[in-house]
């Protein structure tokens, strides 16, 4: 055997060997998940943090009448829909709650994000607007199946729920209309967040305009960037168009991306865009830091690795499991409290650790069309 080759095998044996990920044990997850969300319950905050403090809880199975919700629920209820993510946020708690009672509200959500687009496809922090009175057409055959990319009068279609989970079906669809085109601008953070907003207005029953849907997604497969990955298969997303891609906005622009696909009925396991992005996160993946940003916002790409995942489907990047990985991260620095740091950072945790996006699939509860 040549001085090479065994050189060669030294070294080899020499590399550490990365340890598979184990599966956190789950009533280890449930405490941290208990202790994140009693923490929030006394941690006040500001009042831009709201929304996200709701889902968390909502997720976290704290009821409406728990003296730390009730409050936040109705302070949000009673509060002016004006920014891009609250109100996408305001409408993913709404129809997690219960998308029959908050139905209109779920719709003015609707709109707001609907008169809110950019003529590029794109969202900025947003602006008030009017909202007129729902115009609810009669129920008539409902069809379940998603993917047609047709919009019926009285469609009931729900996703988001594949256990049933005790949702409420949805027994009437509400079409919204565009009211106004805002000039261009926005950036992929607030867009990725109003395409989650987009999804739990669909999921409530409210039908969107095709041609926002549409144009939201233009700007995803436009805006792709080649950059910042190991090879050319994969490319991901930046702040913008162009520039070098990173890991929170290649895992959120993923995540929309899907959401764009399934609402307008395309196989998003088709769409090479969707897919080049999930090359770009297998070929860059961390749970230790926001590839390509490092420290930056790191509790924010996280919450947006776990809807890429579940959105797109899938439990491995690659070779690596990203939710025992996530959750072990995160499980090793929760902090005495029971904090993550700060309110938001402890939201963003606690909803990765719940696995709180649901799956692109239609849930059981929907109604059979009729024959």
């Amino acid at each position: 055997m040549s001085r090479a080759i065994v050189s060669v095998l030294i070294l080899a044996c020499a590399l550490p060997v990365r340890p598979q990920a184990r599966k956190p044990e789950e009533a280890r997850v449930e405490d941290a998940i208990r202790r994140g969300v009693e923490w929030l319950k006394g941690a006040g905050g500001r009042d831009r943090e709201r929304e996200l403090v709701l889902l968390a809880m909502v997720h976290s199975g704290v009821r409406a009448t728990d003296p730390s919700f009730g409050p936040l629920l109705q302070s949000m209820l009673e509060g002016e829909l004006r920014s891009t993510y609250r109100v996408s946020l305001q409408a993913m708690v709404l129809e997690e709650l219960d998308r029959v009672k908050y139905q209109k509200r779920i719709f003015q959500c609707a709109q707001f994000l609907v008169d809110n687009q950019a003529g590029n496809g794109l969202w900025s922090y947003g602006q008030p607007t009017s909202h007129p009175e729902p115009s609810i057409p009669p129920v008539k055959d409902v069809p379940t199946g998603a993917g047609t990319g047709k919009i019926h009068p009285g469609q009931v279609v729900m996703f988001g729920n594949p256990s049933g989970g005790g949702k409420p079906a949805v027994r009437q669809r509400i079409p919204v209309k565009q009211q106004r085109v805002l000039n261009g601008g926005g950036d992929n953070s607030n867009a990725q967040y109003a395409a989650l907003g987009l999804r739990a207005c669909h999921d409530a029953g409210i039908m969107l305009p095709r041609e926002v849907v549409e144009k939201a997604r233009k700007w995803w497969l436009d805006s792709q960037c080649g950059s910042g990955g190991a090879s050319t298969a994969g490319r991901g997303w930046n702040y913008g168009r162009g520039g070098t891609a990173y890991g929170s906005m290649t895992a959120g622009a993923v995540g929309a991306l899907t959401i764009c696909d399934h609402i307008l009925g395309i196989d998003w396991r088709k769409d090479d865009a969707a897919n080049a992005g999930v090359h770009w996160l297998r070929e860059n993946f961390s749970v230790i830091e926001n590839p390509g940003r490092q420290a930056h916002h790191h509790y924010y790409y996280l919450y947006g690795l776990e809807r890429a995942g579940m959105l797109y489907g899938t439990e491995t990047f690659g070779k690596r499991e990203w939710y025992p990985e996530g959750a072990a991260y995160l499980l090793e620095r929760q902090r005495a409290d029971g904090s993550w740091g700060d309110p938001v950072d402890t939201c963003f945790a606690i909803l990765f650790l719940r696995r709180a996006t649901h799956a692109l699939v239609e849930s059981r509860d929907s109604t059979k069309p009729k024959k």
